[in-house]
């Protein structure tokens, strides 16, 4: 494996990625030509009482939107303590009527993602619902 696939590190097409599971989605997002950003967007979100956190989804689609909400992606490896379900849960909570949110998890983990923690949750296994979902947007 090249260094350039590790996490963290600058992929050929010049994206910055941080992990395993955003570096195949950008693959696959570049192939099937979807214009996307990485780590684009800081939103402030409630966390509790008094409580403000940092959201930055992983991906951002540039030139396509899900009923004039733009669409972000959220690639995750776990649903543990501190993997950011809380966040995700308090960003569409807070901004649903402006962004659409894809999490892209491992099938395992579908049934431990709550389900107001996204709009549209994928396997990370198999992109081909991604991309139906995507192409049916696009029409």
């Amino acid at each position: 494996m090249s260094l350039h696939r590790r996490p963290g590190w600058t992929l050929p097409n010049g994206h910055l990625v941080r992990s395993n599971a955003e570096v195949a989605l950008c693959d696959y997002l570049s192939e099937m030509n979807f214009a996307h950003t990485h780590w684009e967007g800081n939103f402030e979100i409630p966390i509790g009482t008094d409580q403000l956190r940092l959201f930055t989804p992983s991906i951002t689609l540039t030139d396509l939107k899900k009923d004039g909400c733009i669409i972000v992606i959220q690639a995750i490896d776990g649903v543990t303590p501190g993997s950011g379900l809380r966040r995700m849960q308090a960003f569409c909570k807070t901004y649903s009527h402006d962004y659409f949110l894809i999490v892209i998890a491992r099938r395992p983990l579908h049934h431990r993602v709550p389900e107001d923690a996204y709009h549209r949750l994928f396997p990370l296994e198999d992109f081909l619902p991604l991309l139906q979902f995507l192409r049916g947007l696009q029409t």
